[in-house]
């Protein structure tokens, strides 16, 4: 979404926090085997990177709905992509409030999981082998809604 200088409200961008004390966000760096391209809202999970030591955990974006995912990166307002190497940081366990993408209707407090092409949720199938992220704390409508989801981490399969 991009913002329009005769807008007369801000939007809710995707990635971005909502709600007070979000304490829930970490430090991490995209790992140089990610693709590049990342954007604010995206699943990352962690990934082994030969010499870390003690830095930052490295990340790189989920590749299927059925990943574990580690967290979410936080929009950023100087950083609308993330590449290898770049610093983000991560909005992963329990109780954080991000604005997501919906893509198709969602209905409040239902169970999301990830949708990988496009950065977006869905509702959450039993049996699908899907990993649940989180609860749809607002209802969508139709597809390509930003709604607010409750980050629920380490997810669980639905």
């Amino acid at each position: 979404m991009t913002l329009s200088l005769n807008q007369f409200a801000l939007q809710a961008i995707q990635g971005q926090m909502d709600l007070r004390f979000n304490t829930n966000i970490i430090s991490c760096e995209i790992d140089s085997t990610s693709a590049g391209g990342l954007g604010p809202g995206q699943a990352v999970k962690l990934v082994a990177s030969a010499g870390t030591g003690n830095s930052v955990p490295h990340v790189v974006e989920c590749a299927a709905s059925s990943d574990a995912v580690f967290g979410f990166i936080v929009y950023n307002i100087k950083n609308q992509t993330f590449n290898a190497l770049d610093k983000v940081e991560i909005a992963f366990a329990h109780d954080s409030i991000m604005y997501m993408t919906s893509s198709a209707a969602i209905t409040q407090g239902a169970n999301v999981s990830i949708v990988v092409s496009g950065s977006k949720v869905a509702t959450a199938v039993g049996s699908s082998g899907t990993t649940i992220v989180g609860q749809a704390f607002d209802g969508a409508a139709a597809a390509n809604q930003v709604v607010r989801v409750k980050i629920n981490l380490p997810g669980t399969a639905a």
